[in-house]
């Protein structure tokens, strides 16, 4: 098993991607430990019964990953419980509003920054001091085409995401003495619910039918399909175990030929 006796921290973990993460991870030998947040958790209970009922080693942990102080608690129970930490995920994400730049409020611009970037940088920071004593180590981002190139209606996350980029190359060069990792993974469309939500709110917004502007994605999209969770957890798989261990600094795209930079 690739991650056998090894610590994931899986932060965004009651749903979606990290949902997939959590379950394929634990399967490859990890002991898992689910982050979200409280109104999430009786979906994130779920994940880590699920887990532990199939023989797997799950816990949840209650946090905002934006708030600097419950995300020390929550770093500090995973080394009470397990003594370490191996691997981070954060998958935790929130797309914002569906409007042009000049709409966007402040409220709204702070809040998609604090949960796309903020939280990525606070568990970030207080991992990477685990690590760095450990000497071992790998951070996996989610981001996605937002993350790669500049979309209209998207101006917030597009920010965002694209600071993740920044953010994650600076870690790679910091911690990589150290034999830390820091990787990214962008996703294109997912094939859920709520991309068709977005997407309708989005043709909506650009004046679009709904078929139209989803013709229009997949036409870009050299496969034609939407991502599975199960595809961008394969490659968080990749970038978290040893067979990725020359690899740092870099953004996987998981996007259908979409993306191809």
């Amino acid at each position: 098993m690739k991650l056998a006796g090894q610590v994931a921290v899986v932060v965004g973990g009651a749903r979606g991607i990290g949902e997939a993460i959590a379950h394929l991870f634990s399967k490859e030998g990890a002991n898992v430990v689910l982050v979200d947040l409280d109104k999430a958790k009786s979906q994130l209970d779920g994940v880590a019964q699920a887990i532990n009922q199939r023989g797997g080693n799950a816990i949840a942990l209650i946090a905002d990953a934006t708030d600097d102080a419950q995300v020390n608690n929550m770093v500090n129970e995973v080394l009470e419980r397990h003594g370490k930490i191996d691997v981070l995920v954060n998958s935790a994400g929130l797309r914002g509003p569906l409007v042009p730049v000049q709409d966007i409020t402040e409220e709204e611009w702070d809040l998609v920054l604090s949960v796309n970037l903020k939280a990525v940088f606070l568990c970030s920071r207080a991992v990477l001091k685990v690590m760095i004593k450990q000497k071992s180590g790998s951070i996996v981002s989610i981001s996605g085409t937002a993350g790669k190139e500049g979309m209209a209606l998207r101006g917030s996350l597009c920010a965002a995401k694209w600071g993740l980029l920044g953010l994650t190359q600076t870690i790679a060069k910091e911690a990589g003495p150290y034999g830390i990792r820091a990787n990214i993974i962008c996703p294109g469309g997912m094939d859920e619910p709520d991309l068709r939500v977005m997407y309708a709110e989005r043709a909506k917004g650009l004046g679009m039918e709904f078929s139209q502007l989803e013709k229009s994605i997949l036409e870009l999209t050299p496969l034609r399909k939407y991502a599975k969770h199960e595809e961008v957890a394969k490659a968080a798989l990749f970038l978290a175990s040893s067979d990725s261990s020359h690899t740092t600094g870099e953004s996987l795209n998981v996007s259908g030929g979409r993306l191809m930079n």
